[in-house]
């Protein structure tokens, strides 16, 4: 494999972890303050969340087997067991609805590797942090929007595999770019409503207007285009902007993003859903800001392919 080909297997699980916790953008360069919001009749309503702790559901509809991973228990130990044991009470027609849907999807199935079953991110001015439990690894990572820097932690569920990152400068803004060109997409604004966490939000739908040539050099997964094809996104006045950049997918709208449905491939049913299941405005401690760090931490910009080497081992658990 080629540095650039390792670059982006690596920026595959770094990108999962890093987009769920991107700092507030200097796009928006809006200094969160304690806003409440006024209504029509000048009575107010709810206070914009700037500060406190953001519980994230990350599902995938529809898929039986990613319904299967979402009964995983971190905080239990051996998920390798919990697998073994839920697939023994699988009845005969569940299993083959698994293998059907498996086969479907193909490549893509390696999301479910990455995808967190829980995660709780931490957010305090232009500082966030995430952790999280995946199927095969644990992952924390802390980002400063103002100074640019970063630093991941990310363990295998399965041995005492892990590894500390730090990426800065050029590597920061790539990992931190992960953003849906409007171009692109034709966007329809529903009247269909949602309560999100107890927020009212509103819907629009994203859909890619045709095919974009991606060059394959700049694809991480062979057999996808490198493209999202569709996403709904939800949308409450009573969140700040400033947080869509929390988001693995930053899609440029005027109110807060609290619900992502991201459909990857047009010919695919595999979705996968975003949300807020909880937002708890309050002081966040330094304990929580703070994340595991290894005695030898290596530097993304500087080292790619170790990096990428590394990364991949803890994705499939060794």
């Amino acid at each position: 494999m080629n540095s650039k080909i390792n670059y982006l297997l690596a920026a595959l699980l770094l990108t999962t972890i890093v987009a769920c916790t991107q700092s507030p953008s200097d796009k928006t360069k809006a200094n969160l303050k304690n806003i409440s919001e006024v209504a029509a009749d000048g009575k107010e309503t709810k206070t914009r969340f700037t500060e406190g702790v953001i519980s994230i559901s990350i599902t995938t509809p529809g898929s039986t087997l990613g319904e299967l991973f979402q009964q995983i228990d971190p905080a239990k130990g051996n998920i390798s067991e919990q697998m073994k044991q839920m697939s023994e009470k699988l009845s005969a027609k569940d299993k083959a609805v698994i293998e059907a849907q498996t086969k479907k999807n193909g490549v893509l199935n390696m999301a479910f590797l990455m995808l967190p079953i829980k995660s709780v991110l931490y957010v305090k001015g232009n500082e966030a942090t995430a952790k999280f439990d995946a199927l095969t690894y644990h992952g924390e990572n802390h980002v400063d929007n103002d100074k640019k820097t970063g630093m991941i932690y990310a363990k295998s569920q399965n041995s005492a595999n892990d590894i500390t990152v730090r990426f800065s400068g050029d590597s920061f803004t790539k990992l931190n770019s992960n953003e849906l060109d409007i171009k692109n997409y034709s966007v329809v604004r529903t009247a269909e409503t949602d309560k999100v966490s107890g927020y009212l939000c509103t819907k629009s739908v994203y859909t890619l207007k045709k095919p974009v040539t991606v060059p394959k050099s700049e694809v991480a997964l062979s057999g996808t285009s490198g493209t999202v094809y569709k996403i709904d996104v939800w949308t409450s006045a009573e969140m700040p902007q400033s947080l869509n950049f929390l988001h693995p997918l930053y899609v440029e709208e005027k109110a807060g993003i609290m619900k992502l449905l991201i459909q990857y491939e047009k010919d695919s049913d595999f979705k996968v859903l975003y949300a807020f299941s909880n937002v708890d405005s309050r002081p966040v401690t330094e304990t929580e800001m703070a994340i595991k760090q290894n005695k030898t931490i290596y530097d993304f910009g500087k080292n790619p392919m170790q990096v990428g080497m590394k990364m991949l081992g803890i994705i499939f658990g060794m």
